[in-house]
């Protein structure tokens, strides 16, 4: 593993964001490419509309988008530490010829993490510190407070994945992270603030003056508190929140209208129940909460539960599948999926030896009024199986509406992990991965995959994500057709981009090409429509450890 210090990293956010990332979903894992046939790529420059921005020389620098200046376009800002551990932010606002920095400004010294919230009808650039939030006010460059509130944010050290070693003492002094805890939780378009915590969750509903409510605390403990994953050595609870198990934590919190009153209710699940926290008619939500069961069998709640289930099975045996085979179902997701304004309850359940083998089976039961709540059928509705292995780490599964057409869509990547892929990979310096597009009718999905993409692009391990190239695969809508169009880093030299289309084929089956430079590491692309015109641009940061950043922005046309 690469030194936290040997390279700069960047952390990329911001606002307004389809940031729909392959890489991004897959957080147990590095990921993922996708993007190549035979086809000839058409060019793309058509398409956008490029501009280079130089973001200063600091070795960590994170980086945000948002509407801090009150532009019609997106001011972008860029948090980050100096020499001597003073915390700084700049922020390019966009002009004549592009973006140029309008603010240089000191932040306050225990700044440890950062979001970007609509305060008042204004976008805010949101700093944190123990014990209080802040929002810094671009006209007198200060931090002015929020809320104080304690947290539980405990930064773990760059470059650590939990269970990959001891994650001890304080994150790397050069890394201030984006952790998202800035979401509209009560469907009121205003944004509220979202604290996990240990013992649960401290929700703060925004008010219409632009104020907070009181915390109050929503939720049950984190069920894993107490438990350690394979080659860790402190219990998930000892490491703590931090920008890595975030996450992870918010996933544990469902939106779920379940008494059907045109509120969006907090589900959360509890042992062998789920907790509802309703909604009442100012926005808030009851800190006393109901509870329901549902009849669907599961073990745990989201992906990253896997993690506890391992036992004390070495890497190589868990890679090469020398032990018995374990079938694990977990809680997916809640989703309307057949358009009746009523959720549905998703799982995922993982059955193998080897991790890099698991064959996945996605289940929807459908939910039905029922008296005072909503019930799910025990027995699935649809199921989707895709073919093959899911490999643990190295795939991505989700439900999106790709065409536009008001059904939802579920889309599955994964790279190819057998004996010829990895060989290719380690040796042949490029990556296959297989992407598969199941088009819903009515919440129903068929046996086989609608659209099926066998895609490659350059991969070169050497160095780790610092000095090698791990490609992005994005998905937005880049033209503002209203469908999803699939954005790959073919080579450090070339983008791929492969455009929704109508009828049942959902992507274009040529892409079209863009001569530009691509970062090595796929969580330094994402996707943000700059300028509120309804298409997706393109952001990349260039870290460089001898000369300053860059960001390069792919504005669509």
């Amino acid at each position: 593993m690469t030194s936290p210090a040997a390279e700069p990293r960047s952390s990329p956010g911001g606002r307004g964001g389809a940031r729909r990332s392959l890489g991004a979903a897959l957080a147990l894992g590095a990921l993922l490419p996708a993007a190549a046939t035979a086809d000839v790529a058409a060019p793309a420059d058509d398409l956008f509309e490029r501009f280079e921005v130089v973001i200063g020389a600091e070795r960590y620098q994170t980086v945000l988008t948002g509407f801090f200046l009150g532009g019609a376009v997106a001011d972008v800002a860029v948090v980050s530490v100096d020499e001597d551990e003073g915390r700084l932010v700049r922020i390019y606002a966009f002009g004549e010829g592009g973006w140029a920095e309008k603010v240089d400004a000191a932040l306050r010294p225990g700044v440890s993490f950062v979001d970007v919230a609509g305060i008042g009808g204004r976008e805010r650039l949101i700093t944190h510190e123990p014990g209080r939030l802040s929002w810094f006010d671009p006209d007198s460059a200060t931090e002015r407070v929020l809320v104080e509130v304690a947290t539980s944010y405990n930064p773990t050290p760059a470059g650590l994945r939990y269970g990959d070693g001891e994650p001890a003492g304080p994150v790397d002094e050069g890394e201030i992270p984006h952790l998202d805890v800035a979401r509209d939780v009560n469907g009121d378009g205003r944004d509220d603030l979202i604290l996990p915590d240990l013992e649960g969750f401290r929700v703060l509903v925004q008010k219409r003056d632009g104020g907070f409510a009181a915390p109050v605390r929503l939720g049950p403990p984190e069920p894993f508190r107490d438990a350690i994953a394979r080659g860790a050595r402190r219990s998930y609870g000892e490491v703590g929140i931090s920008a890595l198990t975030a996450p992870w934590y918010l996933g544990r919190m469902h939106e779920v209208d379940y008494d059907r009153d045109g509120r969006g209710d907090l589900v959360f699940w509890h042992e062998d129940q789920f907790d509802v926290h309703y909604q009442d008619a100012d926005g808030l939500f009851d800190p006393v909460a109901e509870t329901f069961t549902t009849g669907v069998a599961f073990d745990s709640d989201g992906a990253y539960s896997l993690l506890f289930g391992l036992g004390d099975a070495g890497t190589m045996r868990l890679i090469l599948g020398l032990r018995a085979s374990s079938r694990r179902t977990v809680l997916h997701s809640f989703r309307d999926l057949n358009g009746d304004r009523v959720a549905d309850l998703v799982t995922l359940s993982l059955e193998g030896r080897s991790l890099l083998r698991q064959r996945s089976l996605y289940e929807v039961h459908f939910g039905a009024p029922a008296p005072g709540g909503t019930s799910f059928a025990r027995e699935a509705g649809t199921a989707i199986r895709p073919p093959g292995g899911q490999p643990w780490g190295y795939s991505a599964a989700w439900f999106e509406d790709f065409d536009g057409d008001g059904q939802v869509d579920f889309a599955f990547g994964r790279v190819r992990t057998g004996i010829g892929g990895m060989i290719r990979a380690l040796l042949g310096g490029s990556l296959g991965m297989d992407l598969e597009l199941y088009r819903g009718a009515d919440g129903l999905y068929p046996d086989r995959a609608t659209v099926r993409r066998r895609i490659t692009t350059d991969f070169d391990p050497r160095g780790g994500r610092d000095a090698g190239f791990f490609p992005a695969v994005l998905v937005g809508d880049v033209s503002g057709d209203g469908r999803s169009d699939l954005l790959v880093g073919k080579s450090r030299e070339e983008l791929h981009v492969y455009l929704g289309v109508p009828g049942p084929e959902l992507l274009a089956s040529a892409p079209r090409a863009l001569a530009v430079t691509v970062p090595g590491d796929e969580r330094n692309s994402w996707l943000v429509d700059l300028d509120r015109d309804g298409k997706q641009d393109l952001l990349m940061h260039h870290p460089s450890a001898t000369e300053p950043h860059r960001l390069t922005v792919l504005m669509a046309r």
